[in-house]
C-alpha cells in the first residue's frame, strides 16, 4: 500500500469536546464512526473523517494534527439566539455536544485554557496501543531531535506532529475581550515562549482563522447560508497590527525575539490579503542571502487555487456572493492562492496542502455543473463518474499551482521541476468542512491516488508541467514525501 501524509486534519476536535463534558460516546481519537452511504452528501458531516483508526486503515503514516480551541463566533447568541432552539442549531452545525457549546458560549470561556486542555488530551494518547483489525496500532507524537526515520519505520505506527489553527489559542481571553482589545499581549508572548519548551511544541500556527483575533484581518471563509448566520465582518480583510507583528517575531524567533527557543512557523491560511502581503515581505527580508536550510518556509496548510494571477486581483471584496457567482473552474475568493504568492511559497521552500472542501476547490460554474450532472442517488452510490469528476477538479487545483511556477519568468528553467516539491495533502478533515463527495475520509486516499494516476497522463500540457518527472514520482511527493521531507528539515532538525 502507498504511504500517505496529511498536513492539516482535526482528529481531536470532536473527541476532545465529548471527553471534556464527560460523554461516553466518541470521546477517543481512535473511535471509528465511518459514513453511511446516505451521509456522503451531508453538508455538516456527522461521521468521523480522520480518527486514528481511519488514518490507519487509509495508510497514513504521518499526520500533522491541528489543535483548534473552537471560536465563539460559531455560536454567537446575537445570530443564533438563545435557548433550546439555538442549542439545537449549534449542534447541527458543529456536531458538538450541547453542554460543550454552552461552555464555549460562556463569558468565562478563555481560548488559552481550551488550547491547553486539547493539547494535553492529544498528548494523553501518545504511544498508547489500540486494536485496528486485530493488529496493535499507536501514534507517536514527534518532537524536535527525534529520529523521524526510526519512528516512521516502526510497524503500525503513525507519526504525529502538532500544529495550531488560530493564534487566538494563546490568548487568555474570550471573543468579546479580544474585540475590545482587552487582553495582555505580554501574557500571550509569555504563553508562546513557554510552549516553545514543551515536549511537543507546535510545528506551525495559522495567525488567523474564521473570526477576528486581535492580530490581523482574516479572509472570508463561509459561503451561502453560513455567511448569513455566522458574522465574520469584524476585522475581515484588515491588515496586520502591531500585536500581530510582535507575535510573528516571537513565533519565528526573529528581531527582538532572536534565539527565544524552538521556531514555530506561520501558516498563512485564513489571513487577509493585506496581512499576507506584509508577511511575505517579512519572510523575503529574513531569507535574503540565506542558504535553503536556513530559510523561513511559508506554510499554507489547507487551500485551493484561486485562478488569479496577482493578489492585486483580490481588491474586489468577497463580502457579497457576486464575485463567486462569476467564477468558473476555481473559487476566486481571496482565501485561495494567487500566482504571485505561490512564487513566494516556492522561493521560501515552503509547503502547500490541498484542501478537500468542495467549495474551496470549486468555482461556481463547476458546482452548477456538478449539481446538474449527478443525482443524490449517484452520490450515495459513489459512482465511478463522481469519483473522476472530483479527482479531476482536485487535479485542476494542483496543476493550477504548478503552472504558476512553470509559467513564471521569475523561476529558472532548471528549478521549475521543484514545483512538485511543495505540494501535499492538507484535507481539513474533521474541521467542520463540507468535503467533496468522492473522497470524504482518509480511508479513501488510495482511491484518490489511483484516479490521479489515471487522469494525469490525459491532461493538456502534462509533459511540460511534470518537467521530466514520472507520474509515479510526482504522486509520491504529493501523497507523502514532501510532508515527510518538510518535517525532517524544518522540525526534526531545528
Amino acid at each position: 500500500m502507498s504511504k500517505f501524509a496529511d498536513i492539516h486534519c482535526h482528529p481531536g476536535l470532536h473527541p476532545f469536546a465529548y471527553d471534556h463534558v464527560g460523554k461516553k460516546k466518541n470521546k477517543n481519537v481512535w473511535d471509528y464512526d465511518p459514513p453511511k452511504p446516505k451521509q456522503r452528501k451531508s453538508k455538516f458531516p456527522e461521521y468521523t473523517q480522520s480518527d486514528f483508526r481511519t488514518l490507519a486503515r487509509g495508510g497514513v503514516k504521518l499526520a500533522y494534527i491541528s489543535i483548534y480551541p473552537i471560536e465563539q463566533g460559531w455560536f454567537s447568541p446575537k445570530f443564533l439566539g438563545e435557548g433550546d432552539v439555538a442549542d439545537l442549531l449549534a449542534r447541527v452545525i458543529s456536531k458538538l455536544p450541547i453542554k460543550f457549546v454552552n461552555e464555549v458560549q460562556s463569558d468565562t470561556f478563555k481560548y488559552y485554557d481550551f488550547f491547553f486542555d486539547e493539547y494535553h488530551f492529544l498528548d494523553r494518547e501518545d504511544t498508547m496501543p489500540h486494536d485496528v483489525e486485530g493488529e496493535v496500532y499507536r501514534y507517536i507524537i514527534l518532537k524536535p531531535g527525534d529520529d523521524i526515520d526510526d519512528i516512521l519505520s516502526q510497524e503500525n505506527t503513525i507519526g504525529v506532529i502538532m500544529s495550531v489553527e488560530g493564534a487566538q489559542s494563546f490568548i487568555p481571553a474570550n471573543a468579546d475581550e479580544i474585540n475590545r482589545g482587552d487582553f495582555d499581549i505580554d501574557q500571550v508572548i509569555t504563553n508562546i515562549e513557554a510552549i516553545k519548551s514543551w515536549d511537543h511544541p507546535p510545528f506551525f500556527v495559522s495567525l488567523s482563522h474564521h473570526f477576528y483575533n486581535g492580530f490581523c484581518g482574516h479572509a472570508r471563509s463561509f459561503p451561502g447560508i453560513a455567511s448569513k448566520v455566522l458574522d465574520q465582518s469584524i476585522g475581515m480583510n484588515q491588515p496586520l497590527n502591531d500585536n500581530g507583528r510582535k507575535l510573528i517575531n516571537c513565533f519565528l524567533g526573529i528581531n527582538d525575539f532572536e534565539g527565544n527557543g524552538q521556531r514555530i512557523l506561520i501558516d498563512t491560511k485564513h489571513m487577509s490579503v493585506e496581512a499576507r502581503r506584509e508577511y511575505y515581505d517579512i519572510v523575503r527580508l529574513c531569507n535574503t542571502g540565506k542558504e535553503d536550510p536556513d530559510k523561513i518556509p511559508i506554510v499554507v496548510s489547507h487551500t485551493g487555487y484561486s485562478g488569479n494571477a496577482s493578489l492585486e486581483d483580490a481588491i474586489e471584496p468577497d463580502d457579497t456572493d457576486d464575485k463567486y457567482e462569476a467564477s468558473g473552474t476555481f473559487n476566486n475568493w481571496s482565501i485561495n492562492l494567487f500566482d504571485d504568492e505561490i512564487i513566494e511559497v516556492f522561493n521560501s521552500n515552503g509547503i502547500i496542502g490541498l484542501n478537500f472542501d468542495e467549495r474551496i476547490l470549486s468555482g461556481h460554474r463547476v458546482m452548477e455543473e456538478y449539481k446538474d450532472k449527478f443525482s443524490k442517488k449517484d452520490i450515495k452510490k459513489r459512482t465511478p463518474e463522481i469519483m473522476r469528476f472530483w479527482a479531476q477538479q482536485m487535479l485542476n487545483n494542483l496543476l493550477g499551482i504548478v503552472k504558476a511556477v512553470v509559467n513564471s519568468g521569475q523561476v529558472a528553467d532548471a528549478d521549475k521541476v521543484k514545483a512538485w516539491d511543495m505540494l501535499s495533502i492538507g484535507t481539513d478533515f474533521d474541521g467542520m468542512i463540507n468535503p467533496e463527495d468522492a473522497f470524504i475520509t482518509s480511508e479513501e486516499f488510495v482511491d484518490f491516488r489511483l484516479l490521479l494516476e489515471e487522469l494525469m497522463p490525459l491532461q493538456d500540457e502534462m509533459v511540460e508541467l511534470l518537467q521530466g518527472l514520472p507520474v509515479e514520482e510526482a504522486l509520491d511527493k504529493l501523497m507523502y514525501d514532501n510532508a515527510y521531507n518538510f518535517a525532517k528539515m524544518h522540525y526534526m532538525n531545528s
